[in-house]
């Protein structure tokens, strides 16, 4: 059987790179004799002035558009229900300066989107354009297979979901050696409706997301290699795309999202470049969405757990996997929170704090210039909210309340929680069946990052381990958890969950809180990415750091750029 031919196109206008999408808009054919020509297309309304119309189309594509250019004015398509001729002459006075070389005259009821295209052989194709990945963040830019532009396929959706394939072209080699690049649509393509008001919002998923079309790598090399594509988009993630969002890539992670520091845990890919500062500080550490959002200067959000679907997504455990978000605005926050949580019919409930609660213990003073920009925030937010902050103890309060008899300190409490509830599940629900299922197949282990090796053989002295690894023995999860510990570890988190809503953050009598609970992600110290350290670090989450606040509280979480 023969091969299906796939053709891939890049293109450069002056400095910029492009992609054409190989699935051309439905049509009759216009501009036979053209390979690969920028073009512009115009919706017309016949009743208006001609010259208007296009001066306002022009001047708002400018501003709206990042993939629009006026290098795409060399060919347009005026598209109308009835074109007359004399639209010609009046486009032509308008794009004179522009040096228009065609102008074609389309009537159709079957309106294709404005914006950019690319004319080959008489048919016209999507246009993105081509950005390096500089920072080494994706794992697989994608490009839809099919094209999902068409305002009557957009009217008359089918049954099936939308479908990707990594983007199968390259630019900036000289620029930017090695990087990946990212096609962007253009956001003209994309009209917000009642059915889809995110309608043209990009966005990259963490790869251990499904994506139909695509294989789910959770940035392991061995991982990616055992399982195809996968058949259907995660839950989460079907939702965003049926409200207009559009996935360009997925992202490199944390070898199965779990904890890893740059770049001495990073084996099977190299970890990204953090874009901020110098280009050299960490990227992640402890501290699922937050700590990433803060090291790297974003917003972020953690939710409530169990806030959304985790189908289709890569486990760690269920008492603590939520699906976070990031964005370089808090505009844009608000926009994925509330497509992520909320109900885009239902009316929004906004409510603002009484309280805030200033955790004594977590404000340690790190240097004058620091402490400086994290109390200005603090002020103007007392100064926002018309109340002051209220300092509080979480271990005093532990101390005085006492949610157990026996009288120990929450370090303590929580020496053994995290590796008691949480590891079993990520062994018996994931890792060991990922483990069985390869060496079936391949007949030798997976290959695994320094972090998962150290979780799975650490009991072993040093010598044992590496006559482990020598002689390819096949042993289980280690540290050996017993059920009675696990129970222990979930019966604990429990408790600390119920002392939290009743003693910290106790709902109001609409169910929510009326305090909000003030924490510093960030020290002011770098963190470089090249450090040496001594070995992969003890169990994700062991003793007590208000990075575990959220997790064991089953809390929402919001990270804020000081300013």
């Amino acid at each position: 059987m023969a091969s299906q031919l796939s053709v891939s196109i890049t293109l450069r206008l002056g400095q910029t790179a492009y992609y054409m999408h190989q699935i051309a808009e439905p049509g009759d054919a216009i501009g036979a004799n053209q390979i690969a020509a920028p073009c512009t297309v115009f919706t017309l309304h016949g009743s208006e002035d001609t010259k208007k119309q296009l001066r306002e189309s022009i001047e708002r594509f400018t501003e709206v558009d990042d993939v629009w250019s006026s290098a795409f004015l060399q060919n347009v398509v005026l598209q109308s229900l009835s074109p007359q001729e004399f639209i010609r002459s009046e486009a032509e006075d308008v794009l004179a300066s522009y040096n228009t070389s065609s102008i074609y005259l389309v009537s159709s009821s079957d309106m294709i989107s404005d914006g950019p295209y690319f004319l080959n052989m008489g048919n016209l194709h999507p246009a993105y354009r081509l950005y390096p990945d500089f920072a080494g963040a994706f794992i697989a830019p994608t490009v839809p297979t099919e094209d999902p532009y068409w305002s009557v396929k957009a009217a008359y959706p089918s049954d099936n979901e939308e479908c990707y394939k990594p983007l199968d072209a390259a630019a900036y080699g000289e620029e930017h050696p090695s990087s990946l690049t990212v096609a962007v649509p253009s956001r003209l393509y994309h009209k917000s409706t009642t059915e889809k008001p995110f309608a043209g919002t990009r966005i990259g998923v963490k790869d251990i997301m499904d994506l139909k079309g695509l294989r789910t790598g959770a940035s392991s090399r061995a991982y990616t290699e055992l399982y195809g594509p996968r058949e259907e988009n995660a839950k989460v993630i079907q939702k965003l795309l049926d409200l207009g969002f559009v996935v360009v890539g997925k992202l490199k992670t944390t070898q199965f999202a779990d904890s890893e520091w740059p770049t001495s845990d990073y084996v099977d890919y190299h970890a990204p470049l953090n874009p901020r500062a110098d280009g050299y500080q960490t990227t992640s550490a402890l501290g699922s969405i937050r700590s990433p959002a803060a090291i790297q200067g974003l917003y972020g959000i953690r939710p409530s757990l169990n806030a959304t679907s985790f189908e289709g997504i890569i486990p760690y455990t269920k008492l603590a996997d939520t699906v976070g978000g990031f964005s370089r605005d808090a505009a844009s926050l608000a926009k994925l929170a509330r497509a992520l949580y909320g109900s885009v019919t239902d009316s929004q409930f906004s409510k603002k704090p009484t309280k805030i609660l200033y955790p004594v213990e977590f404000w340690p003073k790190t240097s004058e210039d620091h402490d400086a920009v994290l109390e200005s925030f603090v002020v103007k937010l007392e100064q926002y909210l018309g109340v002051q902050r209220t300092r509080i103890s979480m271990e005093e309060t532990w101390a005085k309340t006492k949610p157990t008899s026996d009288n120990i300190t929450l370090e303590k409490y929580f020496e053994h929680v995290f590796e008691w509830a949480a590891n079993p599940s990520q062994w018996k629900n994931f890792l060991s069946p990922f483990i069985n299922d390869y060496q079936g197949f391949f007949g030798r282990d997976p290959a695994l990052n320094p972090q998962l090796q150290f979780k799975r053989y650490v009991k072993f002295s040093p010598d044992e381990m590496i006559r482990i690894l020598n002689e390819g023995v096949k042993s289980g999860y280690l540290p050996t958890i017993t059920h009675e510990q696990e129970q222990e570890g979930v019966k604990k988190w429990e408790i600390f969950k119920a002392w939290y809503e009743t003693h910290i953050l106790p709902p109001d009598k609409y169910g929510f809180s009326d305090a909000i609970l003030l924490l510093p992600w960030s020290t002011g110290l770098p963190e470089y990415r090249d450090t040496y350290r001594d070995g992969p670090q003890k169990f994700t989450g062991v003793g007590f750091f208000f990075y575990n606040l959220s997790p064991y509280s089953e809390c929402p979480e919001a990270i804020v750029p000081g300013t």
